[in-house]
């Protein structure tokens, strides 16, 4: 690796840890639906950084879009499950 990377995963990671932050004070403060929301935002922000960069997927466009859209999937199902139990509690 050289330092550019070396500072470019320093980045990343400081990125990760500033969103999981984010991501305990949203569910702490942000109430049900809201804290949700944040943190599932979140979460496919930190999985992008991770594709991208720790998976080092920048340059292979079709297995970045397939693990990208696997997360969104994956997301949207939570948003979705959490949508109904809310109603239905």
């Amino acid at each position: 690796m050289t330092d550019g990377s070396n500072r470019q995963l320093l980045r990343t990671w400081l990125t990760l840890i500033v969103l999981t932050g984010a991501s305990v004070l949203a569910v702490r403060y942000g109430g049900n639906a809201a804290g949700l929301a944040l943190v599932l935002c979140f979460a496919l922000f930190k999985a992008r950084f991770v594709i991208l960069d720790f998976m080092n997927l920048r340059r292979q466009a079709a297995m970045r879009r397939a693990l990208t859209g696997w997360c969104l999937v994956l997301a949207v199902s939570a948003a979705a499950k959490a949508l109904f139990a809310a109603t239905l509690g």
